[in-house]
């Protein structure tokens, strides 16, 4: 399954050249814990001192918030549902956009 991942910049100069979409291939069967872990380990999500954490939105339901590992070592991402929940199930056919709220 394809899924495509949308994130806010961290800064002006992020804005202008880093990727701001990313799409990511994951296995039938994956969970959005299987997911979110593809995406931070890619480190595609961005942070700076003012911008530590991001929330995942699929449509405008938040279903994770992650945590920089710079300014919040060892936290773990922090799910709304439970991230055992499939992909496919969670997604479906929408676009994830990571945000600082």
């Amino acid at each position: 399954m394809r899924v495509q991942v949308l994130r806010d910049a961290c800064c002006a100069q992020d804005d202008q050249l880093g990727p701001l979409e990313a799409t990511y291939d994951v296995p039938p069967g994956a969970s959005i814990g299987d997911l979110v872990s593809i995406v931070v380990e890619s480190r595609f999500l961005q942070y700076s001192s003012s911008h530590t954490s991001l929330v995942g939105l699929v449509g405008e339901k938040p279903f994770v918030r992650v945590f920089s590992s710079y300014y919040a070592p060892n936290r773990g991402p922090e799910f709304v549902l439970p991230s055992t929940e499939l992909v496919s199930t969670v997604l479906g056919n929408q676009t994830i956009e990571f945000r600082f709220v």
